[in-house]
């Protein structure tokens, strides 16, 4: 009995798994006000790219760097990373 606890307690001081942190990422992102206000609702968005800081996001128009602060959790705790999102001005595309 006590060594299925430490089994149990060893795993679960993890962080979440990669898929599931880029999950709750994006679903940040795209839930954010400050999106809809940077690019308008009338903008579609054709493509979202992971780079090392954060987030391209492409639509018809624009092209938008979202950063990410990643802060506020220790490596051992289980559970997502805390971050924050910084939306950068979107560039006009011009084509």
């Amino acid at each position: 009995m006590k060594w299925l606890f430490i089994l149990f307690a060893a795993t679960g001081f993890s962080l979440l798994p990669p898929l599931a942190q880029s999950i709750r990422e994006l679903q940040a992102l795209l839930s954010d006000a400050r999106l809809y206000q940077s690019l308008g609702s009338a903008e579609v968005i054709q493509e979202i790219t992971r780079v090392g800081d954060g987030y391209w996001l492409r639509t018809e128009h624009y092209a938008m760097k979202v950063l990410l602060k990643y802060g506020g959790r220790e490596e051992r705790m289980m559970g997502p990373i805390h971050f924050e999102l910084e939306f950068q001005a979107p560039v006009e595309l011009s084509f």
